[in-house]
């Protein structure tokens, strides 16, 4: 008699990012291009690294993340050349980053109740976030998770992302958000995927989750009035997942708006800071807002990827930062969410954070990394500049100073899903359905034919709404 799989009901999970990276591999014509995310470049550091760790001497092989121990971040060839393949990677006895860490970071302002956790990248901080406040904040089973990113063109500006239903459909909280004014849902049934992918951390959690896009893509810019007119129509307690309000550009009076309906709803902040230094090439300046909400009294949790701003994208290594209102109270949640990482993960990996501490302790490395940051954006910015002054020159249709307008690697173009398809089907340009690319794929190689694609795309009859 053959035996039943428990695994038949299994059905395949929906992928995040789709298939347009399978799409683009299978390609052959020799003009394709993936502007997505820079997958050769992440290939090509790789391997470079990894010749590194091999030719480099072995040195300060005890380096690690252990508390007490002086860290920071890193520019990170140094970094392997300090550690060297022969490094002695014992297990940590305690896991964590120190404050030093997030000093040097310049994350927030030096003050005693801020402290940080090492977690396993950024969605690894989401995950030790999210479990904490299912167990001590039982009352707040909605999150609202607002960011720039949008979902393919389906939903639209000021409109919710699907909203993923909480296991009790009976919950008053639930039915409190069916009815926010002028946001009407789209519930979708069975299998419905959030478009960050934090958003299935907290859906896998039991919340209930919402997702709101700060992207208008009519005005093609950041609208500040979708997270006020949120905060203000939010049910009372719940959390606020935000990404991107760096780049919203409040006003003093909107910062006051902002402030006072998240304190008198009593709305619990969980910020995301994916790239910290890439969005200006100032550190301090693409968190200044996190020591606004610090002054003004705000606890919050707040999630920020290390890996993405070193290049070693293997590694994983992530930071939950808490802030809570005094000293005895942080202590508290942070012995809380030491106990949780024993569970989930016991130590994070500990190689890529070794290079992040062994450059972040020598100041001279530690200026060289600052510095690279800066070059970076400045490259990007006059790739943006470039692009923009290319179009113009080809006459196409319409204003392009929103790519410009727009800081970090990732950018909208500002075209619509069937221009994109255009780029994608005749132009073999592969392109994220919702239009938003990667800067730094775009170089003095490639930048003609994918301006001269756009053009092609924006004036062709195939490529209109």
């Amino acid at each position: 008699m053959p035996t039943l799989s428990v695994f038949l009901d299994v059905p395949l999970a929906q992928k995040l990012e789709g298939s347009l990276l399978k799409t683009y591999k299978q390609d052959d014509c020799p003009k394709k291009i993936f502007l997505a995310y820079r997958e050769t470049q992440r290939k090509r550091e790789r391997q470079r690294h990894r010749q590194r760790e091999k030719q480099a001497p072995c040195r300060e092989p005890n380096v690690g993340l252990d508390p007490g121990s002086p860290a920071s971040p890193t520019g990170l060839q140094a970094g392997l050349n300090r550690l060297g393949p022969k490094a002695d990677f014992k297990p940590l006895s305690h896991p964590g980053i120190p404050m030093i860490t997030l000093k040097e970071l310049c994350l927030l302002i030096f003050c005693w109740q801020v402290g940080g956790v090492h977690t396993v990248g950024d969605n690894g901080a989401f995950q030790l976030g999210a479990q904490f406040l299912k167990i001590w904040r039982k009352d707040s089973r909605i999150v609202y998770i607002i960011s720039s990113k949008k979902d393919g063109g389906q939903a639209k500006h000021g409109h919710p992302f699907p909203v993923i239903a909480s296991p009790s459909a009976s919950d008053p909280q639930t039915h409190s958000i069916t009815c926010l004014p002028p946001f009407p849902l789209y519930q979708l049934k069975g299998g419905c995927v959030p478009t960050e992918s934090h958003g299935l951390v907290f859906q896998d959690m039991g919340f209930t989750v919402c997702e709101y896009s700060l992207w208008d893509s009519k005005q093609l810019c950041m609208d500040p009035n979708v997270l006020l007119d949120v905060a203000e129509q939010a049910p009372h307690g719940c959390i606020f997942v935000i990404g991107n309000i760096g780049d919203c550009k409040l006003t003093q009076s909107q910062w006051a708006r902002l402030i006072a309906s998240m304190k008198s709803k009593q709305i619990f902040p969980f910020f995301d800071i994916p790239y910290q230094g890439l969005s200006t090439g100032n550190l301090e300046e693409d968190t200044g807002f996190l020591q606004y909400f610090v002054s003004q009294d705000f606890e919050f949790f707040c999630s920020q990827s290390l890996s993405k701003i070193f290049g070693i994208y293997d590694e994983g290594v992530g930071v939950l930062v808490v802030v809570a209102l005094n000293n005895q109270l942080l202590l508290c949640v942070l012995s809380q969410l030491m106990n949780l990482t024993q569970a989930l993960w016991l130590n994070p990996p500990t190689r890529g954070a070794r290079i992040i501490t062994s450059i972040l302790c020598n100041p001279a490395l530690q200026g060289e990394w600052k510095q690279s940051l800066k070059e970076l954006v400045e490259n990007i910015m006059l790739i943006k500049e470039k692009v923009k002054e290319k179009l113009r020159l080809l006459g196409t249709p319409g204003s392009w100073d929103h790519i410009t307008d727009q800081n970090g690697p990732q950018s909208y173009l500002g075209l619509n899903s069937q221009k994109v398809e255009y780029l994608v089907k005749k132009k073999h340009i592969y392109i994220p359905k919702n239009g938003r690319i990667n800067f730094t794929c775009i170089n003095a190689w490639n930048i003609d034919y994918i301006t001269q694609s756009i053009n092609e795309a924006v004036l062709s009859p195939e490529g209109s709404e």
